[in-house]
C-alpha cells in the first residue's frame, strides 16, 4: 500500500508535545496510560496513514498497555513517531513498535520517578520553603518556576531526542545524565534544609526574626554553624552511599522529637 510522502515536521512534533500534557487525563486499570498515549500520537497517525482502515488499525495497536513516568513518556512518543514514519514510508515495514514501547516503559519509569519525584521536586520545595520563612510572598512562584522550567523543558527535549535517535535510551542517558543530576539536586536539597533547620528556632510564627530577644544574632550564628556542620555530615554520608530518603526521614523525625521536647 502506498502511504505517500507525508513527512513529520517540527509542527507535528510540537502538536504531540502539547497533547502529551494530557497523557494522564484518562487512566484505565487494565491499560493505564494507553488512551492518553493514543490521544497524543493520533494527529501523526492520521497524517501518516490516509487510508482509514490502516489508520484505525494503527490506533488500536497503540491502545495496548502503556505505563511509564509521564514526563519521559515524551521520549517514547518521539521514538514511536519515528518508527511509524519509517513503517509508513516503507523504509522499515517490519518495525517492532510494541516491542520498543515495552522495552522503554519500565527503565524510563524508574529513571523519571527518581529524578522528578525524588530529587527535582524536593529541591524546588526546599528552596521555596527557605524563602517562605523569611516572609517572601513570591516563594511559591519560585517553586513553580524551578520545577516547571525543568520538567517542561525536558519533556520537549526528550520528545525530539526520541524522534531523532529512534528510541536509543543509551544516547538519552549519555546526553542528560539524569542520575548525576538527581544526586546533585539531593545534595543541594539537604544543604538548604540544613540551613533552614539551623535558623528555624529564632523565627517567629509570622515569619519574622525575633530580633528583640537578646543574643538573637549570636544564637543565629551558632545555629547556622550547627546547620552547616550537620550538612557536611549528611553530604559525607551521601558520598558513602547513604540513602537520601532515609536521611530526610531521619531529619524529620529528629525535628518532631525536638519540637515535642520544647527545644525548637
Amino acid at each position: 500500500m502506498d502511504y505517500g510522502d507525508n513527512k513529520i515536521g517540527v509542527g507535528d512534533l510540537l502538536g504531540v508535545f502539547w497533547r502529551a500534557f494530557l497523557i494522564q487525563a484518562s487512566w484505565s486499570f487494565e491499560r493505564m496510560q494507553s488512551l492518553g498515549f493514543c490521544y497524543a500520537i493520533e494527529p501523526v497517525l492520521r497524517k501518516l496513514y490516509p487510508d482509514q482502515a490502516e489508520y484505525e488499525a494503527r490506533l488500536r495497536l497503540h491502545m495496548d498497555y502503556f505505563n511509564t513516568q509521564p514526563y519521559l513518556a515524551s521520549f517514547v512518543l518521539g521514538a514511536t513517531i519515528r518508527l511509524e514514519q519509517d513503517r509508513a514510508s516503507g523504509r522499515n515495514s517490519a518495525a517492532d513498535i510494541p516491542g520498543l514501547k515495552a522495552a522503554l516503559m519500565s527503565p524510563l519509569g524508574a529513571l523519571g520517578d527518581s529524578f522528578f519525584w525524588g530529587s527535582l521536586k524536593p529541591f524546588a520545595a526546599v528552596v521555596a520553603t527557605a524563602l517562605l520563612i523569611t516572609g517572601s510572598w513570591w516563594a511559591p512562584l519560585l517553586f513553580l518556576l524551578i520545577y516547571n522550567s525543568w520538567h517542561v523543558g525536558l519533556r520537549a527535549a526528550v520528545l525530539f531526542w526520541g524522534y531523532t535517535s529512534g528510541g536509543d535510551a543509551v544516547e538519552l542517558m549519555a546526553q542528560y545524565r539524569f542520575t548525576k543530576m538527581a544526586k546533585l539536586f539531593k545534595v543541594m536539597s539537604l544543604s538548604v534544609l540544613g540551613g533552614i533547620l539551623g535558623a528555624l528556632p529564632v523565627w517567629r510564627p509570622e515569619f519574622r526574626p525575633a530580633l528583640n530577644i537578646p543574643g538573637t544574632l549570636m544564637a543565629l550564628s551558632g545555629l547556622a554553624l550547627s546547620g552547616l556542620a550537620l550538612t557536611v555530615v549528611l553530604i559525607a554520608i551521601l558520598r558513602k552511599g547513604g540513602s537520601p530518603i532515609k536521611l530526610m526521614l531521619g531529619l524529620a523525625a529528629c525535628c518532631l522529637v525536638l519540637a515535642y521536647a520544647g527545644v525548637i
